[in-house]
């Protein structure tokens, strides 16, 4: 339960120290936990059917490290990219980096040049790992930026004789301890880009390991996330199989529901992670086909707005004791933030363990109480490291006294739930009023026959300081038309809220490489389809 402190208006989550160490590195803990149940199976590669036990993945990561260090010249602080899909060698080679000391910067397989050369233009890797069928434009992006770095193309053939191979004394081999690990970078990932061009968020070995402050060691949970590491959610569903001796299901193939319903089914999935838009898709092709998940017991969603409507349609799919999670996360924070363990409509839920948040008036000057709304702001006693390289952004992004400040606009009520707003730079001002998209978009999924909406901002041809609401619509098979959609909200919501943009009808919604609402591209589609721009 979160508590408030009436004197500092602060909400703090339970107050518990972490079960593992986190002043340890990271790849000591790793190791430790493998070596305590060497014969289970942890991986399960879905597109090959290769399976490789604790005992195995201890191994591959040490000999990953020690070939890195030898073959590659990698040391404490040389940044390796991550380019690359989801596989067994992606596992053990991330593992490896975390030996070494080696920040591991993920990055999305399929990322345009100009996304490449944004992103190593700024943590300059001394290595990348890609695959196949990036390699071009991998090498034309580090041409680009004038970088002379290594290449490593992880799917090869050779690549497992390269950085698998057996090492002298490896049996000898003891994880070191590399300092400091609230300063020490465990990996790089990038911020959510919906809004401007991503930065390099530096995550510590600290951050990745505090947050499991209950570990199981039951080894009874499988786990399947289709996102890449270049997302943080992805490192944390990793290190969640790991902390909790779970089974972890990895393919380098593309979502689609009918696929993940089929890896569900066959490995008795237990745990997913999945953002809203994304479960949308899911539960669409579920109930069209009649199907069920008894495995199916936590599915985590979150990173946008979670309609009350979806999570019913969703938790009546489930194992009858399981039921849809939202998490309010950051990437700098280095996990949750809020998490519904107790479910109330609207709400993101309590503050996580060891988390304190507080909600600050827009024009910072004020700490608010119970039901005030302003932007939420939270601190964690591991902190955020930094943009990498962009010491201005880092020291802009905390407040005097050490709280990060989210960007989010939200509000506690009296028993300390956390509702969401919007973000504050996704909003959309009307005559000087503030406009949430996500309340328009609530209130647009209400309507039978919507599967998903994003609304955003078109500039007003009349009035240059005014932006209209705009809303892009996906409909899943009913009749519903733009009119009655416009109706529908304006019927419900002040008159500067109204969707004085239109309406448009589309077939799917621009996303992140993550499946998160692109709202910078949703912008643009919506102007392409306007007539006032």
């Amino acid at each position: 339960m979160s508590h408030f402190d009436a004197l500092t208006k602060c909400w703090h989550g339970l107050r518990q120290p972490p079960i593992l160490n986190p002043a340890a590195s990271l790849g000591q803990v790793i190791i430790n936990l493998l070596e305590r149940t060497p014969d289970k199976v942890f991986e399960i590669c879905a597109d090959s059917g290769a399976e490789f036990t604790c005992r195995e993945l201890r191994l591959r990561m040490i000999r990953a490290a020690l070939n890195l260090t030898k073959r590659y010249g990698l040391t404490k602080g040389d940044v390796v990219c991550m380019a690359v899909e989801n596989s067994p060698r992606v596992t053990a080679s991330l593992l490896g980096c975390f030996l070494v000391g080696a920040p591991a910067h993920a990055l999305h397989a399929h990322f345009e040049e100009s996304d490449l050369m944004h992103l190593m233009g700024i943590t300059k890797p001394k290595l990348v790992f890609c695959n196949g069928h990036n390699l071009a434009t991998v090498k034309r992006s580090l041409d680009g930026i004038g970088l002379n770095a290594q290449i490593l193309v992880l799917d090869a053939p050779e690549t497992e004789e390269t950085l698998f191979s057996p090492v002298d004394n490896e049996d000898k081999y003891q994880p070191p301890y590399l300092g400091d690990s609230d300063k020490t970078v465990a990996a790089i990932v990038c911020s959510s880009g919906t809004t401007n061009l991503p930065k390099a968020v530096c995550v510590s070995h600290a951050q990745l390991i505090a947050p499991y402050v209950r570990v199981t060691g039951l080894g009874v949970e499988t786990f399947l996330c289709f996102s890449s590491l270049y997302w943080g959610s992805a490192f944390q569903m990793l290190m969640l199989a790991l902390f909790n001796g779970g089974t972890r299901i990895t393919t380098a193939k593309s979502f689609s529901p009918s696929f993940a319903g089929e890896l569900i089914a066959k490995y008795r999935v237990t745990t997913i992670f999945t953002p809203p838009p994304m479960l949308a898709d899911l539960v669409d092709h579920w109930e069209a086909n009649q199907l069920r998940f008894p495995s199916l017991r936590i599915v985590g969603t979150g990173g946008c707005a979670l309609p009350e409507a979806l999570r019913k349609r969703a938790d009546a799919l489930l194992n009858p004791e399981g039921r849809v999670f939202l998490g309010y996360s950051m990437s700098e924070f280095g996990g949750i933030i809020a998490l519904d363990m107790v479910p109330r409509a609207g709400s993101v839920g309590m503050l996580a363990t060891n988390v304190t948040a507080r909600i600050v008036s827009e024009d910072g000057t004020r700490v608010l109480g119970p039901n005030e709304e302003g932007e939420i702001q939270a601190s964690y006693p591991h902190r955020f490291i930094g943009y990498y390289a962009n010491p201005e952004e880092t020291a802009a992004f905390f407040t005097p006294d050490g709280f990060i400040q989210t960007g989010d606009i939200g509000r506690f009520d009296a028993d300390g739930f956390l509702y969401i707003t919007d973000r504050r730079k996704s909003m959309i001002r009307y005559r000087n009023f503030q406009i949430a998209p996500a309340q328009l978009e609530a209130l647009i999924v209400e309507l039978a026959g919507i599967s998903q909406a994003v609304v955003v901002g078109l500039p007003d041809p009349k009035v240059a300081s005014n932006d209209l609401a705009t809303a892009l619509v996906v409909v899943r098979g009913g009749s519903v038309s733009a009119e009655e959609i416009v109706a529908h909200v304006d019927g419900r919501v002040p008159d500067y809220k109204r969707l004085r943009g239109g309406v448009f009808i589309v077939e799917s919604l621009p996303r992140t490489g993550n499946d998160k609402i692109d709202r910078r591209r949703a912008t643009k589609l919506a102007r392409g389809l306007s007539q006032l721009c």
